[in-house]
């Protein structure tokens, strides 16, 4: 027997009792080893471990086996080895919303597979989960996916929610087979039934963009501040081409009716130092805080006095645990939320091989206007 073959079946021995626990924490960690031992199993038989874009860090028999015998050994320590990251079993949670309806807290995320890069395994439903406390959290059923529309026919990515005179509006980045990307919206009363409002996509590209339906466009991670006026302030991730070049960029558009939008142009900012993902508005006295994905660097943050205008560099907030071996494993898409009188800021760290979880930490205000991150929170599955 060869060694792959004598670790595999040492794992699933000590992996079999747990199966017939009913600790919600316990059965997400045991999917989660499913998860890793299978990817082992598939690469070891031969399978390409990479996508269309070819193979990033992690996607290894020999990494996926080290990580499924640490959680494995650790159940057997009696531990819970995935305690205080959030995900629904067997899924990863990449790029998230928040918000709040009658003292209920919902979560909408992209559901991704552990083990699998997003060009390998279709991200094509959004989930959703629940919670009173911001710890304990049930996972509700999966609601929204793509369509057959030309615009989102591949896959649908990080749904970003605002309210406004009662109605929810869950703007979401479409992607066809060609990865061109552009933003769509579906609305809600209750947050648990969608409806598209409209077959077409609400924002693209400017002219200073490049968006065509025939190759990869940029333009995805949209999210929505209504400010205190009324008027709607969307940002999402793009790349800019005024200059000729292509340059990593953030969109910006703003609407009073939230179905209509004004391009406001791209804006290559000089607060990142490779590409800006994932940007989230938040207002907060008086001013207005830039949160974003500095990649292959972690989560940085940002103030101005303006919405749109005169951004100025705070600092890093949340910082890799370990060594970057891609650009995108670093704490990523970060929201920051008020609950309960408290404040919160979430990421969602990508370890080597595609494992990704929802991680939530207190946030404190300082006087200053500067933010301080504080303990991560322990979060439940119910």
């Amino acid at each position: 027997m060869d060694n792959f073959f004598i670790e595999y079946c040492r794992l699933r021995t000590l992996l079999a009792p747990f199966r017939l626990s009913d600790d919600a924490e316990i059965r997400k960690t045991v999917s989660i080893i499913d998860k890793l031992l299978d990817r082992a199993d598939t690469i070891n038989s031969g399978a390409y471990p990479g996508g269309r874009f070819g193979v990033t860090a992690g996607h290894t028999v020999e990494n996926y086996l080290f990580r499924a015998a640490r959680y494995t050994e650790a159940l057997v320590r009696g531990e819970y080895p995935l305690a205080d990251l959030l995900t629904e079993p067997g899924m990863a949670i990449v790029d998230h919303s928040f918000v709040e309806r009658d003292g209920v807290m919902h979560l909408f995320y992209n559901r991704a597979e552990i083990g699998y890069e997003w060009d390998t395994r279709f991200v094509d439903t959004f989930g959703h989960a629940t919670s009173t406390d911001m710890v304990h959290w049930h996972i509700e059923s999966p609601c929204f996916s793509t369509s057959e529309r030309e615009w989102e026919d591949h896959q649908i990515w990080s749904p970003g929610i605002a309210e406004k005179d009662g109605i929810y509006y869950m703007y979401y980045t479409g992607v066809n087979r060609a990865v061109c990307q552009s933003i769509g919206l579906a609305t809600s009363t209750d947050l648990r039934h969608w409806k598209r409002a409209s077959d077409k996509p609400v924002v693209t590209p400017g002219k200073w963009g490049r968006w065509s339906l025939d190759e990869w466009s940029d333009c995805r991670d949209p999210m929505v501040l209504v400010d205190d006026d009324g008027i709607a302030y969307m940002y999402y991730c793009t790349s800019d081409y005024s200059c000729g070049e292509k340059r990593p960029a953030v969109g910006i558009a703003v609407s009073r009716d939230m179905l209509t939008w004004e391009d406001k142009g791209a804006h290559v900012f000089d607060i990142c130092d490779s590409s800006l993902e994932s940007p989230f508005l938040c207002k907060h006295g008086g001013r207005y805080y830039l949160f974003y994905t500095n990649c292959g660097k972690g989560t940085d943050y940002a103030v101005s006095e303006d919405p749109i205008h005169g951004w100025k560099y705070l600092g890093r907030l949340l910082s890799p645990r370990g060594e970057v071996e891609c650009a995108a494993n670093v704490p990523s898409c970060a929201e920051v939320v008020p609950f309960g009188g408290k404040w919160y800021i979430s990421c969602c760290e990508r370890q080597p091989g595609c494992e990704q979880y929802l991680e939530l930490y207190e946030l404190t205000w300082q006087s200053d206007g500067t933010v301080v991150v504080g303990e991560r929170l322990p979060l439940r599955l119910i």
